[in-house]
């Protein structure tokens, strides 16, 4: 096909994906930008790729790279005006190998240079200088120094000075750096060696074609699946730990915490887990009672509860009788009827001298006397019925208690005794005594000290050790006031001086009343779970309660589970960003655009033109279905579209195909700026050199080339 038939494109496919790749994930962009640079990434770059992923997705990185990613300035754009730009010279080659600094390689401005030199001579080095830059599709690493001679330093970048020519024009001499901004007039510039051909031809299954700037696509899509592939690893590590606690028979009830166990995810309300782990201290004290609850023979059980709410509520009253009695109202009280008695004693002891001072026996109208009276009184009414006491006259009179015969005197003597106990001073004593050993003997009928107290502390003490402390020490109060009254009454002394405070009873009784109903409350629910409806929602309780007391008990690996559940999905996040979807529709797009029929008759055009004198090699390009990013014309076999083509040509036609890629490229380029070609004959025979040299000398015609080799027969061909 000639030049004239075939339509230049200017559509740059680098510059669209630059434009594209904005809408990309950061870390993409900046594989791109690796990738544009020319060096195959390692498996640092892939670290790195991943560190920059996890960083934008809130994952922990340990210094994390600076995000760099693809610029419009990263990318060969050759000139603004589409001038063809032309080879002057490079001069000046610092930390290039071993090449000499004082050294300048000079290129024709027009037809064909070819620079000649054995192995080690220094060509590589000047071939590495062209390929980094003029930003060839496979630039290969920085550039080193002579790591052997004086001065050299890997920290130092390789530097040259670059004069080009714009249509013929020189222009001023351009200081390259290695690794900084590169010469955007180069970018024009077209570079193949023999060892970036697989960029051009690959073997996947079928050889095929990819136009320049549509292998970046491709080369993304490979490093989005090792990106991948390294986030999935971490994914399924972190998906392997299965805490202990997911095992549990609690984790997975029907409990609330086993509902919420197993629904563990990144959207877990973390203020709800906390609450269903802490249990105030009634939930507490319920825990501690429904085993009670639920225990064997709840009748028994509840009748036991009834008692000691029956005996609670006796120690209760015995407190407040107590209170009642031996209070310091209630002792002032005791000691006025006692000062009462003492008084109407003395008036009847005043009385008793006045009439019996002349009898023979003293004491007459005391208290044992009173009671001797009193004896023969009641023995009298059996002994005489129906007759007054005392009985003096009739011939049966005779004394109730010795039996004699009764003198006059002794008539007499009886009748002043009957007279004196009838008298009103005499009665007021009694009637005041009476009073007072009425009031005492209801005190010491208290029952402070009996077995059944002790009994009825020991129920309080199961019920509540606290309260039980309280009204031990209430008790031990009032016995001693008991006992002082006991004192005063033996003594006659009611002055019951250092008596001990009783102040806060009425509040014990208060409590031991409220300890007594929560008791009988018990005894009553008790029953109640005797009925099967009730003791299931009892059962349900307690495991209920007791799988939250479990939850707080590891409420602290719950909650890392949740940190590891929200990393996973970070890294299931990460995991997406990875499909290469989008690179794919993408690369298609680029394909269906630059890689046109023109591209593929000029091809056609390339292989007969190299061909010319050799056996025929019968290869053209098809489109071919992409995946992973990569969307490219393969190679098939005209006629046998099903053969295996790399299985079929030699690695020097596998070259050629190469070479007529490279080719039908310029061909449908704008621009006729130079094209360098680095050891471009490896592998070839001698036929397919001469076919080659002469399309070079076609070609050469019309742009300047510049051939790299150590072949002297391909230099005199």
């Amino acid at each position: 096909m000639s030049e004239s038939t075939i339509t230049r494109r200017g559509t740059n496919a680098l510059t669209e994906i630059v434009g594209w790749c904005g809408a990309l994930p950061g870390w993409q962009q900046d594989a791109l930008r690796r990738i544009v640079e020319g060096c195959d990434l390692t498996a640092d770059d892939i670290s790195e790729l991943v560190a920059l992923c996890r960083h934008a997705h809130g994952l922990e990185v340990e210094n994390a790279p600076e995000l760099r990613p693809l610029r419009p300035e990263d990318v060969p754009k050759g000139t603004a005006t589409g001038a063809a730009v032309t080879l002057c010279s490079i001069a000046e080659p610092e930390n290039v190998n071993a090449l000499d600094q004082t050294q300048e390689l000079k290129f024709a401005p027009t037809g064909l240079t070819v620079v000649f030199g054995y192995n080690g001579s220094g060509k590589s080095g000047y071939g590495r200088i062209l390929r980094r830059a003029c930003r060839a599709r496979s630039t290969g690493a920085p550039i080193l120094p002579n790591i052997l001679g004086v001065g050299g330093s890997k920290s130092t970048p390789a530097t040259a000075v670059i004069t080009y020519a714009l249509d013929g024009k020189e222009q001023k001499p351009e200081q390259w750096v290695d690794g900084q901004r590169p010469v955007e007039a180069l970018g024009s510039v077209k570079l193949l060696r023999h060892r970036c051909a697989a960029v051009h031809v690959r073997d996947k299954h079928n050889i095929a074609f990819t136009p320049v700037g549509l292998d970046l696509l491709p080369k993304l899509g490979t490093v989005c699946k090792d990106v991948q592939k390294r986030l999935d690893e971490e994914r399924k590590k972190l998906e392997a730990i299965r805490p202990k606690f997911l095992q549990s028979p609690q984790a997975t009830g029907t409990t609330a915490v086993g509902k919420l166990l197993k629904s563990l995810s990144v959207k877990t309300d973390v203020a709800a887990l906390d609450k269903l782990a802490s249990l105030n201290d009634a939930e507490r004290q319920r825990l501690k009672d429904l085993p009670g609850l639920l225990a064997n023979d709840p009748a028994k059980q509840a009748q036991e509860l009834r008692n000691r709410s029956r005996r609670i509520g006796v120690l209760a009253a015995t407190l407040r009788q107590g209170l009642g009695l031996l209070s310091d109202e209630a002792l002032s009280k005791l000691r006025g009827l006692a000062g009462e008695f003492h008084l109407k004693a003395k008036a009847a002891e005043v009385a008793a001298k006045v009439n019996f001072s002349d009898d023979p026996l003293t004491g007459v109208g005391e208290d044992v006397w009173r009671e001797l009276w009193d004896a023969a009184r009641r023995y009298s009414a059996v002994a005489y019925p129906n007759r007054e006491f005392p009985v003096i006259v009739g011939d049966d009179a005779v004394c109730v208690l010795c039996q004699q015969p009764l003198a006059d005197s002794a008539k007499d003597r009886l009748q002043r005794f009957e007279k004196f106990v009838s008298d009103d001073t005499a009665k007021q004593a009694a009637m005041a005594k009476h009073t007072l050993d009425s009031a005492t003997g209801v005190i010491e009928a208290l029952p402070l000290r009996n077995q059944a107290t002790s009994e009825q502390l020991q129920d309080v003490g199961v019920a509540d050790a606290a309260l039980h402390k309280r009204t031990r020490l209430a008790l031990a109060a009032l016995l001693r006031r008991w006992r002082t009254v006991q004192g005063a009454k033996s003594s006659g002394n009611w002055e019951m001086a250092g008596l001990v405070t009783v102040a806060g009873i009425d509040e014990i009784c208060s409590q031991l009343d409220t300890v007594a109903s929560a008791q009988s409350t018990a005894a009553e629910e008790i029953e109640r779970t005797a009925k099967d409806e009730e003791r299931k929602k009892l059962e349900a309780e307690l495991v209920e309660l007791k799988a939250r007391e479990w939850l707080a008990t590891l409420l602290g690996d719950v909650k890392e589970h949740l940190t590891r559940l929200a990393e996973l999905q970070k890294l299931k996040e990460c995991i997406d960003e990875t499909k290469t979807n989008k690179v794919t529709a993408k690369s298609k797009a680029l394909a269906k655009e630059h890689a046109t029929d023109q591209l593929r008759d000029a091809f056609a055009s390339e292989i007969k033109r190299m061909q010319q004198g050799v056996r025929r090699l019968n290869v053209e390009l098809a489109a071919a279905a992409g995946e992973f990013g990569s969307s490219y014309y393969k190679i098939q076999l005209i006629g046998a579209h099903d053969a295996a083509v790399e299985a079929i040509v030699s690695e020097g036609e596998h070259l050629c195909i190469a070479l007529a890629g490279f080719l039908a490229e310029l061909a449908t380029q704008q621009g006729r700026s130079a094209i360098v070609f680095d050891d471009p004959v490896n592998s070839l025979d001698h036929h397919w050199r001469g076919c080659f040299a002469q399309r070079l000398v076609e070609e050469a015609k019309d742009r300047q080339v510049v051939v790299f080799t150590h072949d002297i027969v391909f230099c005199t061909t």
